[in-house]
């Protein structure tokens, strides 16, 4: 992570996408009882085979924190693909790829599926589109075939670099020049070991890897296929269309890597792009302009105040829950934006961000950077050996920086140099020059491009698209990096074009979108909702204890009228002196207000968490609350006096015995739900809002 690894994968976290996971799961409410058509009898070719083999599904589903839905609960069939290691060399070693399908469930099925392929290199396509496409008109109409690349996580053999995940928590804490220089050691471990390993790391290449696309259609024996691709996806899909054209009906490039233009030392060029487009946005958005000023200016001035004057952060490892220190200077704030600006709709709280940077609030950085530095999804050996047989051709000295902001331009060749450093400890046979030409080809194509994105602007699907034939290049003006399965509008363009690639597609809803409301410097930032977003299973176990004693606390709204009740036809009237009537009637008093103020405050809580997932546009909302919320924040300092005033007051109920003593307990049981709904809030960090 400390070595920029500009990544041509689209940085989605699925954790960070519930409303849709729920959305999916409530879909597959009427899943379980559906059959499926047999899979297509494999087809043979020339040649040797490739070969399907099922299996349980090999990736983990969909995390909802406290339970799982399965891969098979949603309807995939696993297994894997045997390909040669080396495609020229059939008899040679083998690979194993990962592959899941799911089967077309609608009434009107049609032949040809929709392959799916991640970016990266060294992504992984599970995590994602087992949660974007199965939802989706398009997947009701053909197959979905979701693939793991050769040497990415779950392929047979993986190319993770275990010595840099096991050093990243150091790596992180390091100034920048340190981490540099620690970086191709441990890289260069990963190379040794992996070549002692047997593998030979330069057949893990873009031309062996769409070879393996063809073998896996022959695997499941379909005729024609349609293939998406995104980010590295699209020159995977690039090379396919080159060198594998017969069985391909339609091809979907989204975020297109032309193979002509080399994506590393565009990379200064495209970030400074990327600033003029949030900030003149800034500047166009008449609430975003009257909200933050001097965007820019301010902006830059942080950047360089954290090159002067580094702090550091105190992040939590995702995975145990440790704390982890992690060094902050102006370019790896730059960085960690980058990469951030990844997904769809972050120029919408990016000045947010700025402004809370400012305050000193480094929330979104200390929630952002632990899912993008301890990514355990990514393939860091396979991602290199692509790069460095493919884009590491270049001399740093004839890269122009002519007209970059100078915070760009400063480390723009040290960055160049790192790739060069990188592929000296990371030696592969280089492909040959042919790679870089331009594909020209008459296989219908949809290339979609976001406005927003970092690393692939629509000037390189510009690039693709001339020799083309039958390319139809679309952007979407608000959209990032990974354009497809994001809105309603983009998913019918796609959907369309698979039902008629020959035709140009109707894409006039692009021109009715528009952007997402700018986050107000008056939103409440809020850690809390990082763990609603992602399924956090001891925060939602916690939750659920906070609901149980509420629960137990709201139970006197029923149980002391019923007794009212009871008494009144019994005839019955305890005699209690004046002091334990007076007792009575304050912990009466104290146990109804608190169960009505806490339920204002967890269904106000509740309702405005339920608006920013579900229907506010901006990913990044759910660090945030709206203004309006405040108020309902407050009700917890409301809260705590009156549990403890709760409490206190059983105590003197059990020393003056008021009552009998089954009402004693019940006043006791109120008191504990008190204190513990308080004490959840506590560790919540609810109290201290």
């Amino acid at each position: 992570m400390r070595q920029k690894l500009h990544r041509l994968k689209p940085n989605h976290q699925a954790r960070f996408y519930w409303p849709t996971l729920i959305l999916i799961w409530l879909y597959l409410a009427g899943l379980s009882g559906s059959t499926f058509p047999a899979a297509p009898a494999q087809a043979h070719s020339t040649g040797q085979p490739a070969t399907f083999e099922p299996a349980p599904c090999m990736f983990k589903g969909i995390d909802l924190g406290l339970f799982t839905i399965s891969p098979e609960r949603l309807g995939f069939e696993c297994g894997y693909v045997t390909v040669p290691e080396q495609h020229a060399h059939p008899d040679g070693p083998t690979i194993r790829l990962p592959v899941a399908v799911r089967r077309v469930t609608g009434a009107a099925p049609q032949p040809d599926p929709l392959f799916l392929a991640q970016g990266g290199p060294g992504g992984s396509a599970f995590e994602i589109f087992i949660m974007t496409v199965p939802g989706t008109d398009i997947a009701a109409e053909r197959d979905i075939v979701i693939f793991n690349q050769r040497g990415t996580v779950y392929a047979q053999p993986e190319l993770v670099c275990t010595e840099l995940r096991e050093s990243m928590a150091h790596l992180l804490a390091l100034p920048s020049a340190e981490s540099d220089k620690l970086w191709p050691e441990l890289l260069n471990a990963c190379y040794q070991r992996l070549q002692a390993e047997g593998i030979n790391l330069s057949a893990y290449n873009s031309l062996e890897n769409a070879a393996d696309v063809e073998a896996i259609r022959q695997a499941l024996g379909y005729n024609e296929f349609n293939f998406y691709g995104v980010s590295y996806g699209t020159l995977l899909g690039l090379h396919l269309m080159r060198h594998h054209p017969e069985h391909l009906r339609s091809v979907i490039l989204d975020s297109v890597v032309p193979p002509d233009l080399n994506f590393i030392t565009s990379t200064a060029a495209n970030e400074n792009r990327l600033y003029n487009e949030l900030f003149q946005f800034c500047a166009a958005n008449p609430s975003c302009a009257a909200s933050y000023p001097c965007l820019e200016e301010r902006f830059l001035a942080l950047v360089d105040q954290l090159n002067q004057a580094p702090t550091t952060l105190t992040l939590t490892h995702p995975d145990t829950g440790a704390p982890v220190a992690a060094y902050l200077d102006g370019d790896i704030l730059r960085e960690v934006l980058y990469q951030a600006l990844y997904l769809s709709d972050n120029y919408a709280i990016f000045p947010k961000i700025v402004a809370n940077l400012e305050a000193g609030n480094y929330l979104f950085l200390e929630k952002i950077l632990p899912l993008i530095a301890f990514d355990r999804t990514f393939s860091e050996g396979m991602y290199y050996s692509v790069i460095c047989a493919e884009d590491a051709d270049f001399d740093p000295h004839t890269v122009n920086l002519d007209g970059l902001r100078p915070q760009i331009a400063t480390t723009a060749a040290d960055d160049l140099q790192s790739y060069l450093d990188s592929c000296a400890v990371w030696p592969v046979n280089l492909l040959p020059p042919a790679v870089d030409e331009p594909v020209v080809s008459n296989i219908p194509t949809l290339l979609l491009s976001g406005q927003f994105d970092p690393i692939t602007p629509p000037l390189f699907a510009n690039t693709a698209a001339r020799t083309l034939k039958h390319g139809y290049n679309l952007v979407d003006p608000f959209s990032s990096h990974g354009v497809a399965f994001n809105h309603n509008c983009i998913n019918q363009i796609v959907q369309d074009f698979l039902d008629t690639p020959t035709a140009k597609p109707n894409a006039a809803c692009l021109n009715s979108l528009t952007p997402a409301p700018v986050v107000p410097p008056s939103a409440i930032t809020l850690p809390l909702l990082d763990k609603v977003a992602r399924f956090d299973a001891p925060y939602l176990v916690q939750t659920i204890i906070a609901g149980l004693f509420l629960l137990g606390v709201l139970s006197a709204f029923i149980i002391w009228p019923i007794g009212f009740l009871v008494n009144i036809i019994l005839e019955k009237k305890p005699a209690l002196t004046a002091k334990q009537k007076r007792l009575r009637r304050i912990s009466r008093l104290l146990a109804l207000v608190f169960g009505f103020t806490a339920a204002i405050f967890a269904a106000g809580l509740t309702g405005f968490v339920g608006y920013v997932l579900f229907f506010e546009n901006t990913y990044l909302a759910v660090y945030t609350l709206p203004a309006a919320a405040r108020p309902i924040l407050f009700l917890p300092v409301i809260l705590l006096p009156l549990a403890l005033g709760l409490i206190g007051v059983t105590v003197f109920i059990w020393r003056e015995r008021v009552g009998p003593v089954w009402s004693r307990l019940y006043d006791t049981f109120l008191a504990i739900c008190a204190g513990g709904y308080i004490l959840i809030l506590a560790i919540q960090g609810l109290l201290l809002i």
